[in-house]
């Protein structure tokens, strides 16, 4: 299949442009700017006045890269070139070569939406923001144990294609045999109450289900064997937004949260950003099995992913792709959810 029209990527691109996204780790940024990539946009990233200030990676006098500077005095973002100095509003604030010569008005840069929460430091490329961060109580509550946040390779994909990868839930036998699905045994979960999949006014999708599942650090006491394998009953709560998705497993065990953000460097490029939390388990010296049970999970399913076609999720009206109810249920709402947030498709 053809990639996308330059008509497609455009409106992708300018449809993403009012969420908070995540481009970096906050322990990421300590005294020099730093440069991030958000929807084909350079951004340079630096903290002033002890809070962090996001703007396009431009001076605004040639046109060199900021995040090439220095920050003078923890105050002001210096552009190498010719040491024009910017303040945390995007005023430039000194040229050296006027001393105490007049500055243009128009001599400053626009300072974009950010804030630091989480871990990661979140911007927002529209004029005014539409909604706040993904849902993330887990992050503040004392009863989990919470991993180091991870930054992921780029992978060649769309964020939608990576969180409906994390929301789909048929796909484990094949993709995961014997890791979170026994090997060719797929079985349909068993959806929770009289909806669901529910959707918020505010873009929140919601899949309640039951399935089991091979033990594993993420699922652990009790259950049933099937063949080899001794499995565990489990619990689902998957929580997705645009730009995010959030796994919480409920087992005999107790819970686990696998908390996933996605940047979105371009239309097909993404960076995914990870976080683990269990309520039980908790000694820090189980978090390196846990990383790389969840880092296995990933690279299966990301051969998969980056070979989907197309990169853009055509309309449901095209038709392109086949869902099957009931088992597709939670990408098909996932699907209206982007197309009600008018995130055009091909």
């Amino acid at each position: 299949m053809s990639s996308p029209s330059p008509e497609a990527v455009a409106g992708y691109l300018s449809a993403m442009r009012p969420f908070w996204h995540p481009v970096l780790r906050s322990a990421d940024l300590t005294d020099r700017p730093v440069r991030v990539v958000l929807l084909n946009e350079a951004i340079s990233l630096t903290r002033l006045d002890g809070e962090v200030a996001a703007f396009p990676d431009v001076c605004r006098h040639l046109g060199a890269a900021l995040s090439l500077g220095d920050v003078v005095d923890g105050r002001l973002l210096r552009c190498r070139y010719h040491g024009w100095q910017y303040d945390r509003t995007g005023r430039c604030a000194e040229i050296p070569l006027r001393g105490d010569g007049k500055i243009p008005a128009q001599a400053r840069v626009r300072r974009l939406h950010s804030q630091e929460r989480y871990g990661l430091i979140w911007v927002c490329l529209a004029d005014e923001p539409q909604g706040d961060l993904p849902p993330y109580p887990e992050y503040d509550d004392p009863e989990f144990h919470r991993n180091e946040l991870v930054q992921h390779a780029e992978w060649r994909a769309s964020v939608p294609r990576l969180v409906m990868a994390a929301l789909d839930d048929t796909h484990f036998s094949w993709v995961h045999p014997d890791v979170l699905g026994v090997a060719g045994q797929p079985r349909l979960p068993q959806r929770l109450g009289e909806q669901p999949v529910t959707v918020s006014a505010d873009g929140v999708l919601t899949s309640r289900y039951r399935t089991s599942m091979p033990e594993s650090p993420m699922v652990a006491e009790g259950g049933e064997r099937a063949g080899a394998l001794r499995t565990v009953d489990v619990e689902f709560h998957n929580v997705a937004t645009v730009n995010s998705m959030k796994n919480v497993i409920h087992s005999a065990a107790g819970v686990s949260v696998t908390w996933n953000v996605y940047q979105p460097v371009s239309h097909d490029r993404t960076i995914s950003f990870t976080q683990l939390l269990r309520t039980y388990d908790r000694d820090p010296a189980q978090d390196q099995l846990w990383e790389e049970f969840n880092l296995g999970i990933k690279e299966q399913d990301r051969e998969i992913v980056e070979s989907q076609q197309p990169w853009l999720l055509p309309p449901l009206r095209a038709q392109v792709i086949l869902y099957l109810r009931p088992e597709d249920i939670p990408l098909v709402e996932f699907q209206k959810l982007m197309e009600r947030l008018r995130v055009p498709q091909l």
